[in-house]
């Protein structure tokens, strides 16, 4: 089996109305592109869609994170196409692949493709390749961004509705934390809580003041509340706050230096799908769950972190819920949800199938000086 095309595919998918914050709040919830610098809402940026095309008739599909990623797309697609199987081992492609934000994004997508199109080849799903499924269904949370206390109530109602068991807000120090908590508790009383800061609750004594304002709910996590670099920090917080600790990791240096300090309680963690199993792994050994982080994705991307976190054991709920809330989830059937869980699929690849009128409805044109 060899590459014989790349064929990349930009697109601009909106989320669905009210699926973000709520009315009036301005907030991008996006770092600068890594490519061009350029400053968006995530949702404004555009989305990609690539796929390898082998000799013998085979498509493999992979969709990197949001961004202005044509040019980096294009010289991966280059540097791969004409290699045959025999060049293109199991988590170490060809390809560049460093840990910096802008390098691992493009090499997940062609990592992801790859994996389709060998679990394709071999009859096999992708967790499989990863090593097979510890769990048959991967727990998802609810999600909303920033937002008034009516209007949390209101979203964490919908998500109960829908069956979900726990719900993840975006927040920042200074919003009415304490009062949205218990809004959702008032229609959800069951749901477990995870506050997203992005780091925004600036210190350690902005994040005991929050601590202290929750002191009468339980079973809330704190997701990287104050800068992801000052382990020693999170150390001393963990010893300070009643509420869980996580963090946001995406690189295996970053996590052992984290597991050293005894930094945090769980770990939310990105990468590629290879390497994103053998670190879950490590931190599930180390007395640490996990959930696979995503960032608003498609159902391509979202149905890879599937196949991850079953292969990782992840027993946390993970951010896999891009799909349901963007427009459209670019593939012809759902993934499966029941009872606040994704399905983890046993159909040879990814199990899905790419959306061709969808793919056009969504479609932008790459432009020459891309």
């Amino acid at each position: 089996m060899k590459i014989v095309d790349v064929r990349i595919h930009k697109l601009i998918v909106p989320m669905k109305p009210r699926a973000v914050h709520s009315e009036g709040v301005d907030d991008k919830l996006c770092a600068p592109d890594p490519v061009t610098g350029r400053s968006a809402n995530f949702w404004d940026f555009p989305k990609w869609i690539i796929e390898l095309v082998a000799d013998n008739g085979l498509t493999g599909l992979g969709e990197p994170r949001r961004g202005d990623l044509y040019g980096p797309l294009r010289r991966s697609a280059d540097l791969i196409i004409g290699r045959t199987l025999a060049e293109l081992p199991v988590g170490d492609l060809p390809l560049p692949h460093g840990e910096d934000y802008g390098s691992y994004i493009i090499y997940e997508a062609f990592e992801m493709a790859w994996f389709d199109l060998l679990g394709r080849h071999l009859g096999v799903p992708v967790h499989h390749l990863l090593g097979g499924k510890r769990i048959d269904a991967v727990p998802i949370d609810f999600w909303m961004g920033r937002g008034t206390p009516e209007d949390t109530a209101a979203r964490a109602a919908w998500g109960r509705e829908l069956g979900f068991h726990g719900m993840k807000m975006k927040c920042r120090r200074g919003d009415p934390i304490a009062e949205r908590v218990g809004a959702v508790r008032e229609v959800a009383p069951q749901f477990t809580i995870v506050l997203d800061p992005n780091e925004r609750f600036e210190d350690v004594d902005g994040t005991i003041a929050v601590s202290r304002s929750l002191e009468k709910f339980d079973r809330v996590t704190f997701e990287s509340p104050l800068p992801q670099d000052r382990f020693d920090d999170y150390a001393a917080l963990r010893k300070r706050i009643p509420q869980t600790l996580a963090l946001h990791l995406t690189s295996i240096h970053q996590l052992l230096a984290a597991l050293k300090a005894d930094a945090a309680d769980a770990y939310n963690l990105l990468g590629p799908l290879h390497p994103f199993v053998a670190w879950a792994t490590l931190a599930r050994q180390a007395g640490c769950p996990t959930w696979r982080g995503t960032g608003m994705d498609l159902g391509v991307r979202d149905m890879s972190s599937v196949h991850a976190a079953a292969a990782a054991g992840c027993a946390l709920p993970s951010d896999i819920i891009g799909h349901l809330l963007r427009e459209d989830d670019l593939i012809v059937d759902p993934i499966r949800f029941e009872d606040g869980a994704l399905i983890v699929p046993d159909a040879p690849g990814l199990g899905v199938e790419l959306d061709r009128e969808a793919l056009q409805r969504y479609a932008v044109p790459i432009e020459p000086r891309e």
